[in-house]
């Protein structure tokens, strides 16, 4: 598939500020990549914002406001915050994206949908302030409008979570307590900032995306749950060549997506290593992907491989932290006495999925802490069962403790 590139503006010192054109083959669909600030290391890294241009004006997902990525990747999280990131702007992403637009020939007016590929906070706050002189309809999947469309939908999360991040044996996030005091409820200033949306136009199933309550040709939302429970990608190109797909979280590069439900996830990839029809994947961080196949066999490795270390290292009766934060469990340093919500739940999903298939049993509870350990059988058959669980789509179960 020949995509001519173009780019207009390079990143800047934090790695956001990217604006990048793709010209589809026949010259009749454009894409503009617009990447915006999102934190590295401590977070998946900058935001990339897609405008689709196939007759009408598509823009797919908002990312976060600057503000509001200090407070809930850094702030919420008790790290340390660099100082490069501490001198940006509030408003810094929402700069950037406008500029950005300008570069590429648009205004914010001109968008005439936005599409969220999934109610993740780094996807859609800050729709609010570029859609403000927009007209613009919303679409998401209705299994993530939970989320989006509820202002206390993050808090909702962060709360429901306690007893499970405490059961973890993660060291203690801040209490819902702190969350809710009046200087963090000042912080956030839930009405001015507009965390939440409306979805007029929810989608639930695969098919053409509606704009003003018509389709739009070689424009197809495909849900891919997993990463959330309503994530969905678009294809866009025509029939008889190959197609782009932008993905949202399902696939990345180079850094592995989070999985919220890892069997959900193993077969939402495992269905996309069939396809032929994709030239081109476009993910909401990190790098285009070229070989949709590639990288799919390169995720289903890299999850056998997590699921193996996750069941070797409870030889022994572990906690889910206790194998978060094993040396080489991540490529990077997980300091076993600081909280990290993200290093926790990876590690926990692959826990779960092993219990699923009876490879895990839980040993005891001590001060609230689950503790796990193996059965002893070679690994090779636990990861059968695993394989015929991926295969057999009628299988959704999910567990929590």
């Amino acid at each position: 598939m020949k995509v001519e590139q173009v780019e207009l503006r390079p990143r800047s010192a934090v790695g956001s500020g990217l604006v990048r054109q793709f010209l589809l083959p026949g010259g009749r669909t454009r894409i503009t990549q617009i990447s915006t600030f999102c934190p590295d290391v401590i977070g998946p890294g900058p935001t990339n914002l897609y405008l689709v241009d196939n007759g009408a004006v598509i823009l797919v997902d908002a990312g976060i406001p600057t503000q509001l990525a200090k407070i809930f990747f850094y702030q919420w999280r008790n790290q340390r915050m660099p100082r490069k990131v501490e001198m940006l702007a509030p408003d810094h992403s929402e700069h950037e994206f406008l500029e950005g637009m300008k570069l590429a020939g648009y205004e914010a007016a001109s968008i005439e949908q936005l599409v969220l590929t999934h109610g993740h906070p780094d996807h859609f706050l800050m729709a609010k302030s570029i859609l403000r002189n927009s007209n613009a309809g919303i679409s998401a999947h209705i299994l993530d409008t939970p989320s989006i469309c509820n202002p206390w939908g993050m808090l909702h999360m962060w709360f429901s979570r306690q007893k499970q991040m405490v059961s973890t044996g993660m060291p203690h996030a801040k209490t819902p307590h702190e969350l809710l005091s009046d200087e963090s409820l000042r912080s956030l200033n839930l009405k001015s900032l507009g965390v939440s949306l409306t979805v007029d136009s929810p989608l639930f199933q695969d098919g053409p995306v509606p704009v003003k309550g018509s389709p739009v040709e070689g424009v197809e939302a495909i849900h891919l749950p997993g990463h959330s429970p309503g994530s969905l990608g678009l294809i866009v190109g025509n029939s008889g060549e190959k197609k782009v797909l932008i993905c949202g979280d399902v696939l990345l590069n180079p850094i592995t997506p989070h999985p919220d439900d890892l069997l959900v996830y193993l077969q939402t990839i495992h269905e996309l290593g069939k396809r032929d029809d994709i030239g081109l994947v476009l993910p909401a961080h990190g790098r285009q992907i070229r070989d949709l196949k590639g990288r799919v066999k390169f995720l289903s490795a890299h999850h056998r491989n997590r699921l193996q270390h996750t069941y070797e290292a409870c030889s022994v009766p572990r906690c889910v932290w206790d194998v978060a934060t094993m040396e080489n469990y991540f490529d990077t340093y997980v300091d076993p006495t600081k909280f990290n919500f993200l290093a926790g739940m990876q590690a926990l999903v692959h826990l779960e999925l092993l219990v699923m298939v009876d490879a895990m049993r839980r040993t005891e509870i001590r001060d609230e802490v689950h503790y796990f350990q193996n059965t002893g059988e070679p690994f090779d058959e636990v990861y059968g069962r695993v394989v015929e669980l991926v295969l057999d789509k009628g299988s959704r179960a999910m567990m929590r403790y």
